[in-house]
């Protein structure tokens, strides 16, 4: 017997109906130690849950599984039922129902699962349990197989970390403490671009800590990979960050995916916001497009956006979970929660040296375009990390434009027409929004690349990025309050509607740089009020008149405030337009100067020289 899924218990409250819906005094006993269901006569748990339903049409697609069956772990007499659901129906199916009298722990219930698992119509399958008896119990589920593995798997687990000690202790924790784990064949690969972990906290075998310089997310994962591609040993990687809470179970996944594959894949776990347990942030996404007011991503072009997949679905309910069956085609898998195979790595080479930002992007689209991979979100297969939108960096803005830039000269993909379309437009918008440190960044990004790949082959990057953080406080318009000090509204008091005003006000708001232009005595001193959240981002227009905007990020304990410069203002746009006039003969030999340089960029022999692991690096 080989098992393929686990049924799963919630670790904490507010994550509850992502596993089970209990109905009719049913309850579960604890959250920590000898979890277990606890029924009363007809009272009933349901499995049509995100994490613990099986997502048939994914195992049906992806390997060569064929016959599946239930294991139960009960006591009492129950009616046990199971149903099927499909991507855009609202419609459940029964396809089994079987009572079952005097079970007792330790002898397990078998449920043949249906061979239409198999079928082009398949979508997902849930288990609900009926008590017939005065009580019962339920105590643990799998979903298993008798037919042998194809291959065998061994995974390195690759984990970089910056002074984030907590998060890291407890995710390598978590994973090695798992029954199921400690019987597979896998190494954990911490690498501490901080400096701040002691050996003497990993004894486990398991575990290799590995110290390093601060050369961001992409420098910290590359130098975990090549330890454990030096090690000869592991057939798959896993990329995780560190700052994830995650189920053991995601990573056990992986094994019988990779055990029966029918092809090589990428398998990308989902991201769930930290702050609401509920939602899905993330599964998957579309590279240089942006969602429309619908998140419909298909017709919108631009080449410094990524488009999510689902996002801000309610994964608690039914309908939404239903959504993820769509036979969606994401470019990458973000490095939160992201596996793939030796042979890729041997095929494409390793990551690019971004130092952050696009690293899992660029190497995603290598593998899907150059190999053909499929990038593959696995429903149930997930992390909750904190979500964007309650984080934003001023100095992130210049990897995010340097990068993309970089991307899209090794693909040859982006015109210089329109790149300066694109910045330009979004230079425009950080102005208007007295986000000038913002402007400075995408200034600096794109005169870095425009010097080629000379800026990371011939700069120490922990110098650079220390260079980059201080560029982007040179502004002291802006700055950063506790909520408390400003007396921050509450946000259901915050006006979300965009302002409604006449197109010639608008125009009239453009052509002035949105107040830049306008004399003293036009404008406010009144605060202009904007709310960043998952699902709306004030319009620009909102500010104008205004000389100063305070910035309200959900989940986030600071306020933003800008002030209107316009000696700042005017000065960034001018030096931008000197620069996109002076940078246009110059495009086409750059960015060939990027694609004969990305073998090298990739190449063991580079990240060797640009990690100085020819010099002595301590490995504690």
């Amino acid at each position: 017997m080989n098992i393929v899924n686990r049924i799963q218990f919630p670790r904490t409250p507010e994550a509850f109906n992502l596993y089970l819906k209990c109905h009719e005094d049913a309850s579960l006993s604890s959250y920590t130690n000898d979890v277990k269901v606890i029924f009363t006569k007809n009272s009933l748990v349901s499995f049509n849950t995100y994490f613990n339903s099986f997502y048939e049409k994914f195992y049906a697609q992806y390997t060569e599984l064929e016959s599946l069956y239930y294991l139960l772990n009960l006591q009492g007499n129950f009616l046990v039922s199971l149903y099927r659901e499909r991507y855009g129906e609202d419609n459940r199916e029964l396809i089994y129902k079987e009572n079952f009298e005097n079970c007792q722990l330790g002898e397990h219930i078998k449920i043949l699962l249906p061979d239409s698992w198999r079928s082009e119509d398949a979508g997902r399958v849930y288990l609900e349990i009926t008590c017939l008896s005065e009580q019962g119990f339920f105590t643990e589920g799998y979903i298993a197989t008798d037919k042998n593995p194809v291959r065998e798997v061994s995974l390195g687990i690759i984990t970089c970390t910056f002074k984030k000690e907590a998060y890291v202790k407890k995710t390598v924790e978590t994973i090695l403490k798992d029954d199921l784990l400690q019987n597979r064949r896998l190494k954990f690969f911490v690498v501490d671009n901080g400096g701040t972990l002691d050996n003497n906290e990993f004894k486990n075998q398991n575990i290799q800590l590995i110290t390093n310089r601060n050369v961001g997310g992409s420098g910290g994962f590359t130098r975990g990979l090549i330890q454990a591609l030096q090690e000869e040993v592991y057939t798959h990687f896993l990329f995780m960050d560190d700052d994830i809470e995650l189920e053991s179970e995601s990573v056990y996944r992986l094994f019988p995916l990779y055990e029966y594959a029918k092809q090589d894949f990428v398998v990308a776990g989902s991201m769930l916001d930290l702050y609401k347990k509920h939602i899905l942030h993330e599964a998957g996404a579309i590279y240089s497009k942006t969602p429309s007011s619908q998140n419909k991503y298909q017709n919108k072009y631009n080449p410094f956006e990524v488009a999510c997949i689902n996002p801000g679905l309610n994964l608690e309910k039914s309908n939404c979970i239903n959504l993820l069956l769509g036979d969606n085609s994401p470019d990458y898998g973000g490095f939160w929660f992201c596996a793939f195979s030796k042979e890729s790595v041997e095929k494409i080479g390793l990551p690019m040296p971004y130092f952050i930002k696009l690293d899992d992007i660029e190497f995603g689209l290598r593998i899907k375009e150059r190999l053909g991979y499929p990038i593959v979100y696995l429903p149930g297969i997930a992390v909750w990390h904190e979500p964007f939108y309650a984080k934003n960096p001023v100095w992130d803005t210049y990897y995010w434009i340097r990068n993309h830039l970089i991307t899209h000269s090794i693909r040859n993909s982006l015109k210089y027409i329109d790149a300066v379309k694109f910045l330009t437009l979004r230079l425009l918008q950080k102005i208007f929004l007295f986000d000038y440190n913002s402007a400075e960044m995408i200034i600096k990004g794109f005169e870095d690349y425009m010097q080629g790949p000379s800026v990371i082959i011939n700069n120490d990057p922990e110098t650079l990025h220390t260079t980059i953080i201080k560029l982007s406080k040179t502004y002291k318009s802006q700055s950063v309050q506790s909520s408390s000090l400003v007396g921050s509204p509450p946000f259901a008091k915050l006006d979300t509607k965009q302002p409604q005003q006449p197109d010639f006000t608008k125009l009239f708001a453009l052509a002035t740089l949105n107040g830049h232009l306008l004399p003293n005595f036009l404008l406010s001193n009144d605060n202009a009020f904007f709310l960043i959240s998952p699902d709306h981002i004030d319009w620009w227009p909102k500010a104008f008149t205004k000389k100063q905007i305070l910035f309200f990020r959900e989940n986030n304990t600071s306020v933003y405030k800008h002030e209107m410069s316009r000696a700042a203002g005017i000065g960034i746009l001018m030096r931008w337009l000197t620069l996109i006039m002076k940078s246009g003969s110059k495009w086409s030999s750059v960015s060939a100067e990027w694609r004969n340089a990305f073998s090298r960029l990739t190449s063991t022999e580079f990240w060797k020289e640009y990690l100085r692991l020819n010099e002595l690096t301590e490995i504690k």
